[in-house]
């Protein structure tokens, strides 16, 4: 149905039934198109409803924190894609909160010369190239000592995040200094940032939660002090190095902070479990090691299982204290 064949739907009705039943239809016609509309469209209306307009990007840029953070963001690296890497250097770049710093460690075999134009593009871009694969948390180690920031922003290098991120995470620090955790909703995007789908709205923090599922995942920011105490990732999670981490950081602070904003794309590619959870199997065994290893931190007795046929889902059965 066009819009000429609309128009004079609408003043056909408006000519019988007068102002207000017209308004009605009309009102009744929309909820029914909204019904109708698939979940990735009802997520483009819901981003035009909920995300910063231009002006209000505008007026991100012109706010003076009382506290300006310095972020660094942390980013490992292994054969990276030019065009990946080019688009996440770019959308730092466009950050509408400029006190950032991005650490790249790039532990591919030979070092990628077509590279260098986008890693010379600001002075805020720090990076190493490694001559050997430490794997993904050596990688993010080797990362995380070219850090000088007051936040660590973990990102990996294949997503990324939206211009009104950093200002986000600057303006919840300026409201709960105390902060040492943060993390936030984020969604999914195929091929480029502005085909987004699959949003994560994810609950304020729960522990059950985490422990049967790592619902944090993207975007963990943790204060330096506190990744410091941490020691970084540890190579026996690899595939589940950042819960892990995670479930190390929440047993070091209780000042933990979920922005519900989406602040976070996850790029959905062939190599990446935003595509497909079986793309990584050797991650799910790792995130049970890391539950358990936590639980046994905590002086928790219980047993560990996988639930069920959802990868990444966890059963944790508690012991039982019985009153003698």
């Amino acid at each position: 149905m066009n819009i000429q064949n609309i128009v004079k739907q609408v003043q056909y009705y408006f000519k019988a039934y007068g102002f207000r039943k017209t308004i009605i239809k009309i009102c009744s016609k929309l909820h029914t198109l909204k019904h109708w509309q698939s979940d990735r469209q009802r997520y483009q209306t819901w981003i035009l409803k909920n995300e910063p307009t231009k002006e209000q990007l505008e007026e991100q840029r012109k706010t003076k924190f009382k506290v300006q953070p310095k972020f660094s963001i942390v980013v490992p690296m292994y054969r990276t894609p030019v065009s990946f890497l080019e688009e996440l250097v770019n959308c730092f770049m466009e950050q509408t909160y400029t006190n950032w710093e991005l650490c790249l460690a790039d532990g591919s075999p030979e070092e990628n010369q077509d590279l260098k134009p986008i890693l010379s593009k600001d002075s805020r871009i720090q990076y190493k190239f490694l001559k050997e694969n430490k794997g993904i948390s050596g990688n993010t180690n080797e990362a995380l000592k070219l850090a000088s920031g007051d936040f660590i922003v973990l990102v990996d290098h294949d997503d990324l995040v939206p211009t009104f991120c950093l200002y986000e995470l600057a303006k919840t620090i300026n409201e709960h200094p105390e902060v040492e955790f943060l993390y936030t909703d984020e969604d999914k995007i195929e091929e480029t940032k502005e085909n987004r789908c699959d949003p994560h709205f994810k609950p304020d923090f729960s522990i059950d939660m985490l422990r049967a599922n790592n619902y944090i995942t993207h975007l963990s920011v943790l204060k330096k002090e506190l990744m410091d105490k941490l020691g970084g990732f540890r190579e026996k999670y690899n595939g589940a190095q950042d819960f892990d981490l995670i479930l190390r950081a929440i047993e070091n602070t209780n000042h933990i902070i979920h922005i519900p904003k989406i602040l976070y794309h996850w790029r959905v590619h062939p190599n990446s479990t935003a595509m497909m959870a079986s793309a990584k199997p050797y991650a799910y065994e790792a995130g049970l090691s890391a539950i358990e290893d936590h639980l046994k931190r905590q002086n928790l007795k219980a047993k560990v299982h996988h639930g069920g046929d959802i990868p990444g889902i966890y059963e944790v059965e508690y012991e039982v204290k019985r009153k003698s």
